[in-house]
């Protein structure tokens, strides 16, 4: 499926929701009415029902944002935002209605006064939930990705062919530190030089991470045997320390999932 078709779905599934939230209103409104033997005017319920339309585009906001800005640090934003933008366009909305379609107006301040008294709470249920298990989902799907079953890593390479000039030399992966994107080849940089692969970052992953390679970076996979510590950059990513002294960043994307590897390595070797 293509991205275009994904993004079609998941804004046709929360308008739907948008939908069900609004006819819920409104029939909310009308057992309510019923209930204290009042009027129940459809177009007023209609018009206060707006404040559920304004998820669908702060939704889809938030999610893109949320792709974008990964560390938790920025989860309070993430959620403070939107729900303040919400509370405060909703009464821009009723008024802006109702000026142009109903015989009377709305005042800003009372809309706003209703929205913050009876809808703050689902606004900050709406705009953390879904945010968190979002984060959740891709947390673990990085960690399934990223990290096979400990007790069966895969057998991966003893071995690769790498350049040297005009030679072509077989170096053991136990003696290489890291390997680096540099198109069109890799750089492998060895316990002793760095040498250039005939290959792509994507294709000599696929043979050597399960065994004790893993990616800390979109452009860099590393061998955990080699890596001496870590420590944190406080922004979500980290700092490794190689044995030979190097450092390398680890994004904050593959954090989890390398703290996990690093973990279980050094308690397989106790």
């Amino acid at each position: 499926m293509s991205p275009f078709s994904k993004i079609r779905r998941k804004v046709l599934y929360l308008t739907i929701l948008v939908l069900c939230c609004v006819i819920l209103g409104i029939w909310l409104d009308f057992m309510e009415a019923d209930l204290q033997n009042s009027r129940f005017y459809f177009s007023e319920s209609f018009l206060f029902s707006s404040f559920w339309w304004l998820f669908l585009p702060l939704i889809y906001g938030q999610f893109v944002f949320a792709r974008a800005y990964k560390s938790k640090s920025s989860t309070p934003l993430l959620v403070l935002i939107p729900g303040l933008i919400h509370l405060f366009v909703f009464p821009v909305l009723v008024w802006l209605l109702s000026y142009s379609f109903y015989d009377h107006t709305f005042p800003y301040a009372q809309t706003f006064q209703f929205g913050l008294t009876a809808h703050l709470f689902t606004i900050l249920i709406v705009y953390t939930l879904p945010l968190v298990l979002f984060r959740t989902i891709k947390s673990r799907e990085i960690i399934k990705d990223q990290v096979p079953a400990m007790a069966s890593k895969a057998v991966a390479l003893a071995s690769v062919l790498v350049n040297e000039g005009n030679r072509h030399l077989s170096i053991e992966t136990k003696d290489i530190l890291y390997i680096s994107a540099n198109p069109p080849y890799v750089t492998i940089s060895h316990t002793h030089k760095d040498y250039l692969c005939n290959e792509s970052l994507k294709s000599i992953s696929a043979k050597l991470i399960g065994g004790d390679f893993i990616q800390i970076h979109k452009s860099v996979i590393v061998n955990i045997s080699q890596v001496r510590s870590y420590r944190s950059r406080l922004n979500g990513d980290y700092d490794l320390t190689m044995n030979t002294g190097t450092e390398l960043r680890l994004s904050r994307t593959f954090a989890k999932a390398f703290k996990a590897w690093f973990k279980e390595g050094h308690r397989d070797s106790v």
